[in-house]
């Protein structure tokens, strides 16, 4: 078996203190010096003394997940991988595993004993539990909270790690946060948006604005279908998109229609999301799309990138929903250029997108993508020093150097203080070990896109910008917080009433009839499968 090797140290610049005082050097802390081996490492204080960290012992570090590549040296593939190997005395073991693989062979090593040291999860509630209470996972020690502060300060950024840990009684899974160091609103909310011509919304006398109803879009795609102002003929449909991006029409109106279905309604008991009037009314815009020839007539058979493409590569459709992100940003941008010798800023909008009553709604966020485990039967000092990596990587300078290598060689702060790269190819083009292993050591990457400087300072600006509009717009009800009840709920019940909404809802908006006799229809169709789960929950809740 093909494993990894990782190592974590606390503090990078007492690292280096200590090493480079160890060989009598008056030379302050440099991160553009990489490999320089460190063999102790100065930690915390104890009784008024420093403690000292002893790396002089060479740790293997297996490690299993997805995203990683069997052709990568992440020991000493770059300078970068260097600097960590060489630093904190590790070599990393890795399996790389594919995503149709992932989830059931870490389910059999779990099982079976026989997990890597480390590995990326897949974080599902009711296996955690098991997990835990058979012991098939490490439990962290009591105090690693004091211990490894930074990693415990970007943990609690997180919610649903201090509320598995309250359940289960102790730490056993490091949930990955989205946002940590650069968070963008308090409230947070998934970077979905629409991205429209502007230059055919202005040529149609559409207001240009910062957000839209879900209707205003669809006055949009009507004004464009009539005057197709960018001349594309008679197979022109304003809006391309697959089936898994349109069913956000109907999460724009509806906030427990695609995920986190089952909620608390006024009166205190369970409710299916997908049977609210809010979700029919989604459906409605959804629809009118479709039968006007305003949406691709074969969307549900559209597959990523061909949706995109159709806006900034042929040029035939006038927008899309799609990732509100600076890296998509700075991705349109450069195919608007190269396919249609067009300009981002001249030819493209992005804005948020709201109900037809104003307000935005997306379900409970919870901040986070996948988790770490560690087998039950790491030794001691080999967790403790991947924890020490750990830990240093949700530091602000830690996080620097993940993302972005080492400064004064591959970036420097200008006077004003803003981040500039030294570097003609992004970063991780520098350095191929950046992403995934350090770069989603636990921070996860879309944390840094607002103060990467490869992205353009104007789309960094805008994205926080969307953010915080979208909080503006929404409220403790059209974005709620966790219910933990109903996100914690595992049973057989809730099993057979899995559905792919989007594909669900691609069939109600093909079918002919009259969508809310269908609707009707298909709810009542469901509800043998839905009542249960409902029943389970009220009971849980005491109702």
């Amino acid at each position: 078996m093909k494993i990894a090797k990782r190592v974590l140290a606390l503090f990078f610049a007492l690292i280096l203190l200590f090493t480079l005082a160890a060989c009598g050097s008056d030379e302050s802390k440099k991160t553009d010096d990489p490999g320089k081996k460190t063999g102790t490492v100065s930690d915390d204080k104890q009784d008024g003394k420093e403690a000292v960290k002893d790396y002089s012992e060479k740790m293997v570090i297996s490690f299993a997940s997805i995203q990683v590549n069997d052709t990568v040296d992440y020991n000493y593939g770059d300078e970068l991988a260097k600097w960590w190997a060489e630093t904190y005395n590790i070599e990393w073991d890795i399996t790389s595993l594919t995503w149709d693989i992932w989830a059931e062979r870490l389910r059999i090593w779990i099982n079976s004993g026989d997990l890597t040291d480390m590995a990326t999860w897949n974080y599902l509630h009711g296996e955690a539990v098991t997990y835990a209470d058979q012991g098939l996972v490490r439990k962290l020690p009591d105090d690693w909270k004091s211990r490894w502060p930074n990693l415990a300060k970007s943990y609690s950024d997180a919610p649903i790690n201090e509320a598995v840990e309250e359940e289960l009684g102790g730490t056993y899974f490091l949930c990955k946060p989205i946002f940590s160091v650069n968070r963008p609103a308090q409230k947070l909310s998934p970077h979905i948006s629409v991205y429209f011509r502007k230059d055919w919304a202005e040529a149609v006398g559409f207001e240009i604005k910062d957000s839209y109803t879900t209707n205003e879009l669809l006055e949009l795609a009507r004004l464009m279908k009539k005057n197709d102002p960018g001349n594309v003929g008679s197979n022109f449909y304003p809006l391309v998109v697959s089936s898994g991006f349109a069913s956000f029409l109907v999460q724009f109106n509806s906030t427990y229609s695609l995920s986190n279905v089952f909620y608390k309604g006024d009166d205190g008991s369970y409710q299916w999301g997908p049977a609210s009037n809010d979700t029919l009314e989604g459906l409605k815009v959804y629809k009118a799309f479709y039968d006007e020839g305003l949406l691709h007539p074969e969307f549900y058979t559209i597959q990523d990138p061909d949706d995109r493409a159709a806006l900034y590569v042929t040029g035939t459709s006038g927008m899309f929903i799609g990732e509100g992100m600076a890296a998509w940003m700075t991705r349109i941008e450069q195919n608007m250029r190269d396919n249609l010798g067009l300009e981002y800023d001249d030819a493209i909008h992005a804005a948020v997108v709201t109900g037809n009553d104003g307000k935005y709604h997306c379900p409970p966020v919870l901040n986070y993508w996948t988790s770490t485990i560690f087998s039950p039967d790491i030794e001691d000092a080999k967790l403790e020093r991947i924890l020490d990596m750990f830990d240093y990587s949700c530091t602000e300078e830690g996080q620097l150097l993940v993302r972005l290598g080492f400064e004064d060689v591959d970036w420097k702060r200008d006077e004003s203080g803003e981040i500039v790269s030294l570097l003609d190819i992004p970063a991780t083009e520098k350095y191929k070990t950046i992403h995934p292993v350090y770069g989603n050591m636990f921070v996860l990457s879309d944390d840094f896109q607002f103060i990467n400087p490869g992205f353009k300072k104007e789309y960094r600006d805008k994205v926080k910008s969307m953010y915080v509009l979208r909080e503006k717009l929404g409220d403790d009800k059209t974005m709620p917080d966790v219910d933990w009840t109903a996100y914690f709920h595992s049973s057989t019940a809730l099993n057979l009433a899995s559905l792919n909404y989007a594909e669900e809802y691609a069939q109600l908006v093909v079918k002919d009839g009259n969508l809310e006799e269908n609707w009707k229809a298909w709810v009542n169709e469901k509800m043998p499968i839905i009542r249960p789960v409902i029943d389970e929950l009220n009971a849980k809740a005491g109702n």
